[in-house]
């Protein structure tokens, strides 16, 4: 068995460490620019998630400059679980800072969002055999969230079985995940099959473990298996990374690498350079 790695999978490496070379540097360049909005804010919240995901696997990947490792370790479950870990967030950063919508819509989106944080921590904490004495405030501010969610004209035109769904912290978005990515550019089919598929190693399911052996996997040596889901999982980051990089420039006004090559394409001004 060949234990290095196709020139394809090295290419997949390449893409990654240059795409989070860029993430990082397009967050970084946001950094000082003041939050509009709460759009604003949460896409810088969010996209440095994104950044911080993306870099975790870029350092396991194998042969990545990321890290220097006494031997290359092939997991490539750990890198699925990360990657739909990204994924999330990804459809998070587009469902609340990309995606356009009304103001009142947006309201809506974020305090659904709202609701479902605090009735997971209400919950969390409540299974502790010695709850803090701040988890009676949790109950408050649902309370709180409950009725200005309620208040909201956009709100008011979901129906009732569904607004029921989202007054109790049980639904974290208005529409189903793989709506939300199929705006975001994921093939609908796709979504589904690389949903399961990386769910099934984050959750250490039958899938994960059974056949091994046969497949020569999960022993933290390159084999082709290894090789081909680690590719798959590399090549999904850098497309959810590249999207997220140019809606993250475009809403806050920096140029895109198309934006320049316009600007290039242009030329100078009209009368030519001046003497």
């Amino acid at each position: 068995m060949n234990s290095e790695p196709s020139d394809h999978y090295k290419d997949r490496v390449s893409a990654l460490d240059n795409v989070v070379r860029d993430c990082i540097s397009v967050s970084q360049a946001c950094a000082g620019i003041r939050s509009a909005t709460g759009s604003h804010y949460f896409a810088s919240v969010l996209f440095t998630s994104l950044c911080t995901r993306a870099v975790s696997i870029a350092v396991l990947a194998p042969y990545s400059p990321w890290s220097n490792k006494i031997v290359e370790h092939w997991d490539y479950a750990s890198i699925a679980s990360l990657t739909r870990a990204l994924l999330e967030i990804r459809l998070a950063f587009f469902y609340l800072c990309a995606e356009p919508c009304s103001d009142d819509e947006w309201q809506c989106r974020w305090n659904i969002f709202n609701i479902h944080d605090c009735q997971s921590r209400l919950r969390l904490f409540s299974e502790l055999p010695d709850p803090p004495e701040d988890v009676s405030g949790f109950q408050e501010q649902l309370n709180e969230l409950q009725g200005r969610l309620t208040a909201n004209v956009f709100f008011a035109t979901i129906a009732s079985n569904q607004q029921k769904q989202f007054l109790n912290g049980n639904r974290a978005y208005l529409h189903p995940l793989e709506e939300i990515a199929n705006r975001a550019g994921v093939d609908l089919h796709t979504f589904r099959w690389l949903y399961k598929f990386l769910s099934s190693h984050v959750h250490g399911l039958p899938m994960a473990f059974y056949r091994m052996g046969v497949e020569e996997r999960g022993r933290g040596v390159h084999s082709d298996t290894e090789e081909d889901y680690t590719s798959l999982c590399l090549s999904f980051v850098v497309s959810l990374l590249v999207r997220s990089r140019d809606e993250m420039k475009q809403k806050f006004g920096i140029p895109t690498e198309q934006d320049q090559q316009s600007a290039q394409a242009d030329g100078p001004a009209a009368g030519g350079p001046s003497a």
